[in-house]
């Protein structure tokens, strides 16, 4: 009978060891989830951040084609360097298409423009780096406003 006591004692430590082992690995998976989840809304805001700037940087450009008062041969912009806004840098390029002549009462000069804006922040290939690119084309009378009616 003593012996049986015994055993019986012994037999709570593997028990109350492999309990800390299991509580100990699951909190350790839950803080591994929760700092992905962390991680994951970081890059969230981050590229709405990065949206926003790259939309910024084409508006800034695409204001500075069709502003009322700019000249009727408008180029493409060239932007300030270095070009931030809130942190990103912004890489605009902006293609003009030579007028083409349309008849419909009359020569029309329209100019085309294509203007790209890539916001980017951070090193390439590193976990925090978030780009995002924004396209617009848009069209813009080269004579004057009264002509291209």
């Amino acid at each position: 009978m003593k012996n049986t006591l015994h055993r019986i004692k012994g037999f709570m430590l593997p028990v109350a060891i492999f309990l800390m082992v299991i509580l100990a690995s699951l909190v350790g998976y839950s803080m591994r989830l929760s700092l992905l989840a962390n991680q994951g809304t970081i890059q969230d805001v981050q590229g709405a951040q990065a949206y926003l700037a790259a939309k910024a940087g084409v508006e800034w450009a695409a204001y500075q084609v069709i502003a009322p008062g700019s000249s009727s041969m408008q180029t493409c912009p060239t932007p300030p360097d270095p070009f931030t806004i809130n942190g990103f840098t912004i890489a605009l390029t902006c293609h003009q298409t030579s007028p083409t002549p349309q008849d419909r009462a009359g020569t029309q000069n329209i100019g085309m423009y294509t203007i790209t804006a890539t916001a980017a922040k951070g090193v390439a290939a590193a976990l925090d780096y978030v780009e995002r690119k924004v396209t617009v084309s848009l069209s813009r009378c080269l004579i004057g406003a009264e002509e291209c009616s």
